[in-house]
């Protein structure tokens, strides 16, 4: 089985598509950034296209509002779904861009 260990390349913050947070997640970015869940949610959210709750915004490129140059500014506090990547989920096109390194598991 193969596991891939992120290099922290920002790659996969430049690529369009949603990323749904929930109130914990939420609350936990903006006390990294030290602004108040509200002004957080104002700021950085906006509701899905489903209209079933919330996601991040991205830049006119299609890129993460909160990545930094190559790096998420709240990368310690970052939502599940991107701490998830690219070992429970990737999108179409992923290993061409992403940076992670493959790691064999022993079972």
């Amino acid at each position: 089985m193969t596991k891939y260990e992120c290099e922290r390349c920002g790659k996969c913050c430049q690529w369009p598509g949603e990323v749904v947070v929930n109130e914990k997640e939420i609350r936990a970015m903006a006390e990294h950034i030290d602004e108040s869940p509200y002004m957080f949610t104002q700021k950085y959210t906006q509701l899905r296209q489903n209209r079933n709750g919330l996601t991040l915004k991205q830049d006119e490129n299609g890129s993460c509002v909160l990545l930094k140059g190559n790096s998420c500014s709240v990368h310690s506090s970052k939502p599940q779904q991107c701490k998830d990547f690219p070992n429970k989920w990737r999108f179409k096109g992923w290993r061409q861009i992403c940076e992670a390194t493959p790691k064999e598991i022993r079972k």
